[in-house]
């Protein structure tokens, strides 16, 4: 039976090899989970009633007729501000569901959020910060700038107390919007 010589030596070359092995897998694996992305989406607009075609408008009798007036734009059903939970956790910027053409959505207007693997985006009856019982609208599409999330399938306003944007990977709250009904 052969002796190792040096143990340290050999412990030493074993310590090199995983910290070159690590250097691939930190620069292809981990840090892109970490990058930040940038969307800028314009909100949704409300849809327009269609214009009747002069064909089935009839004859001019040159009177005015009176119009209903077209729609400015979304309805914004409730809103709040993104807040930060420590260092790590935070996001900046509003958030607010509104409603445009008969579609909801939750609308991300110029945010910051703190970069994190698997970001998901919840609706949730709790206002603190917790997933409490949510509805799940799918990934986070960026973590800088103005998008739209649509909230698609039954979600009950009325019962919405926050936006929450979960981590997955490590089962933790990025930062959430306590949410407060626009008035009017």
């Amino acid at each position: 039976m052969t002796r190792i010589r040096n143990p340290r030596l050999l412990l030493a070359a074993v310590a090199v090899v995983v910290v070159l092995a690590a250097i691939p897998v930190t620069a292809f694996v981990i840090i892109p989970q970490f990058a930040q992305s940038t969307l800028h989406e314009p909100a949704p607009v409300a849809a327009s009633p269609p214009l009747p075609s002069p064909a089935l408008a009839g004859p001019s009798t040159g009177t005015a007729t009176s119009t209903t007036p077209l729609p400015t734009g979304p309805r914004e059903l409730a809103s709040g501000q993104l807040r930060r939970i420590d260092t790590v956790h935070y996001g900046t910027g509003k958030v607010s569901v509104i409603e445009a053409a008969g579609t909801r959505y939750v609308r991300f207007e110029d945010v910051e959020i703190a970069a994190a693997p698997n970001l998901y985006v919840y609706l949730s009856d709790r206002r603190d910060g917790a997933t409490g019982n949510y509805v799940d609208l799918g990934p986070l599409k960026a973590t800088r700038g103005s998008f739209n999330q649509e909230i698609t399938g039954p979600a009950d306003l009325s019962k919405t107390g926050s936006v929450v944007l979960w981590c997955r990977a490590f089962n933790v709250t990025v930062t959430y919007a306590a949410l407060e009904t626009t008035q009017g």
